[in-house]
Formats: C-alpha cells, structure tokens, sequence
C-alpha cells in the first residue's frame, strides 16, 4: 500500500511538472529556429542596398522591375515564395512562406513594399527614392 502511494505521488508530481517542461521548451524551439522576422529584414536590408545603386524603380502589383549596374532586375512572386531575377534568368528565392506581396508608390516619391505571409503575419516597408532614379 505505502509502494503504491509513493509511485502515485511522484507521478503526481511529473504530471504537475510537465505543463511547464512543455512550455519551456516550446519557447526554447521557437528562439532556436530561424524567425520570419530576420529573414523579412534581410529581404529589406539587401533590398535596400540595391535600390540605393539603382535607378528606373517601375512597381507593378507584385513585381518590381529596375536596371541595376547594367542589368534588368526582376522581384516577384513566386509560388510561395519572392523571386529575384536577372535579364529574365535566374531562381533565387529571396522571401518564403509568402501569400502574397505588393510593390506601389506612396506619398513623396517612397516605394512601397507589403506582405502578408501564409500565417497571417504583415509586414510593411519602404524605400525613398531620388527623383531621378524613379521612372
């Protein structure tokens, strides 16, 4: 009988235990994996740096075209996923699990950038453009 109730309290004890055991490491995975967050601002980041060097910026609901040291540049949508080309060549995938994305102009000459991913996460961004690198 006291084996009996010494087994029942240290699974008592487990069962009391393992909500928080549970949500530790639920919070441990999610910090370790790569976040939407960093790759949406990588997106941005490079983004960024290639459109200061670049000029002709033409946005068209979810593509943007610009020349950029001599060639075409393409972003698009892509499946699931935004595309960047060259000259109409090329696959690399620069933004995943989006459903869709948005190039537009905004006030005072700024490039507008917003995407809705799969989950439902927003994101919104902006570039300011010199007006004699917009189109």
């Amino acid at each position: 009988m006291v084996e009996a109730l010494l087994i029942l309290m240290v699974f008592m004890t487990i069962a009391a235990l393992f909500p928080m055991i549970y949500g530790t490491v639920y919070r441990v995975n999610e910090q370790l994996e790569p976040g939407r967050k960093s790759e949406w601002e990588l997106f941005v980041i490079q983004l960024r740096k290639e459109m200061y060097d670049s000029q002709s910026w033409t946005p068209a609901n979810d593509k943007l075209f610009y020349h950029h040291e001599g060639q075409n540049i393409s972003i698009e949508k892509y499946k699931q996923g935004v595309r960047r080309r060259v000259n109409g060549m090329g696959h690399e995938m620069i933004l995943q699990q989006v459903e869709s994305i948005q190039f537009y102009w905004g006030e005072n000459q700024t490039l507008c950038t917003k995407v809705i991913f799969i989950n439902g996460e927003e994101e919104q961004a902006q570039f300011y453009a010199l007006p004699e690198k917009a189109l």
